[in-house]
């Protein structure tokens, strides 16, 4: 006699959810409450589970939803492992969150224009589709970058993610005897880093992880749509392809190591 997929074991259900990828376990939680149910309980790896509490939470935001047009109009596909295996290749050890993000997070629910199937261009201005700045991320091939990392006097592997308004820069840093391996940093200095040490020309703002850096930078942007949409303001939406003059243009990406 056969046996249907509904008649399986809890322990099977539980053991084979804690391998699905976040899009699995997105359509897994749709099938039914009792799947979602055990996906809350399953031994998901932890950096999954936080990409997939990421995207529950923004599901619910209104925000989330009156972006997508932007989103979807502007977004564009491309190769994620090629984007890995690039940055592998240039001696970049990845972490989990920011590499299972590139490889299985739902590009359609891409927010803050932060990521790679999405433009560089730089935005200055908040407008209802991205923040301002410039998504780093956006240029293909991706670039691995050395920073000085000031308290040890040395430069370190780092990845820029992001470019706001000059000089704020955002870096996801690669190298694991500074103490800063998978944290997400914004620094107020061009080409270094500070850390928890603060220095005179720049203090140090950090996330302990990519996913909680892409929640505080969904909570920004929501937060000051919300905050514009009750009262008449002026379009200041401005994008330019003259590297002179955008935010980026004068911050060049220090080599790699």
């Amino acid at each position: 006699m056969s046996l249907s997929f509904q008649s399986f074991p809890t322990e099977l259900y539980l053991e084979l959810f804690s391998h699905f990828s976040i899009k699995d376990l997105i359509a897994s939680r749709g099938a039914c409450h009792i799947w979602r149910k055990l996906i809350c309980q399953a031994d998901v790896p932890l950096s999954r589970r936080l990409l997939l509490d990421l995207y529950l939470k923004l599901i619910e935001d209104e925000y989330f939803h009156r972006t997508r047009p932007w989103v979807l109009k502007n977004l564009k596909d491309f190769d994620r492992e090629a984007y890995v295996d690039s940055l592998v290749q240039q001696g970049a050890n990845l972490p989990e969150d920011f590499r299972l993000w590139i490889l299985e997070w739902p590009a359609k629910a891409a927010i803050a224009g932060i990521w790679p199937g999405l433009p560089d261009d730089v935005v200055e201005g908040h407008f209802n589709g991205r923040m301002a700045g410039r998504n780093v991320l956006g240029i293909l091939p991706p670039q691995l970058s050395s920073i000085l990392f000031v308290p040890q006097k040395r430069c370190i592997p780092a990845i820029c993610l992001w470019v706001g308004r000059t000089p704020e820069t955002v870096w996801l840093p690669l190298d694991e005897e500074s103490g800063l391996y998978g944290k997400v940093i914004m620094c107020s200095t061009r080409g270094d880093l500070y850390g928890v040490e603060r220095g005179e020309d720049g203090i140090d703002e950090i996330d302990e992880n990519f996913v909680m850096w892409l929640r505080a930078m969904w909570i920004t942007f929501s937060q000051h749509l919300e905050m514009i949409e009750g009262r008449p303001i002026q379009p200041l939406l401005f994008l330019t392809r003259n590297r002179t003059h955008d935010m980026f243009g004068h911050f060049d990406l220090p080599a790699a190591p």
